[in-house]
């Protein structure tokens, strides 16, 4: 396997499945949840798992959606049944430039549990841009119009909108063939986000 190229090990849109046993850095999308793992295999029956993968996204609580960031074992019987819309192994050339290029803030807020900074799909609305503007927040993860960030931190801008630093990007490109890339930073408009969330210090422990 080439270490410098990103490998899509599913992609149901495009009837794309590799079969086998990953490990590395993988990153899906599983409806409106993304996971996190260094696992996930895929055998000739058409079983998918992934072992203990951190699933981040909302859930329905007392009739208010909230955020979550939890540890968890997954396993479909056929690709029938997967919730799954993709999964890609993110290259080690990319993961290297994450983690080489993170850095901490003195004055980065780092929040001690997960929270949902902004939401707005199906399970409901949550806005919290205006009330961080112009504050760093640590450890954001954000599902966007077709795509995933995973970032070092976001700033809200004076429009509102936020920016990402130290970013990994998974997402669709305009031929619907996934991509996964390394960026500076991204600013995008919070009309395209569908939700930020920032994960506690407690769930990025070993």
């Amino acid at each position: 396997m080439n270490d410098s190229t990103d490998l899509v090990i599913y992609d149901a849109l495009n009837n794309r499945i590799n079969y086998g046993s990953f490990t590395g850095s993988i990153i899906s999308k599983c409806q409106d949840k993304i996971i996190f793992s260094d696992n996930l295999t895929i055998s000739n029956s058409e079983e998918i798992s992934i072992s203990q993968g951190l699933v981040v996204g909302f859930e329905d609580s007392d009739k208010n959606a909230s955020a979550f960031s939890k540890k968890s074992d997954f396993s479909w019987n056929s690709f029938k049944e997967t919730p799954l819309e993709y999964a890609v192994l993110v290259s080690e050339n990319i993961m290297e430039q994450y983690n080489k290029d993170q850095f901490p803030f003195p004055f980065t807020i780092s929040l001690c549990h997960t929270a949902g900074l902004y939401l707005n799909n199906n399970k409901g609305e949550i806005d919290h841009l205006d009330f961080f503007k112009n504050e760093i927040l640590q450890n954001p993860v954000s599902l966007i119009e077709n795509g995933i960030i995973m970032a070092d931190r976001v700033v809200i801008n004076e429009k509102g909108d936020p920016v990402f630093y130290d970013c990994i990007i998974v997402g669709r490109d305009e031929d619907d063939e996934i991509k996964a890339s390394y960026e500076l930073f991204v600013n995008v408009d919070d009309k395209n986000v569908l939700f930020i969330i920032i994960l506690g210090i407690e769930e990025l422990k070993e």
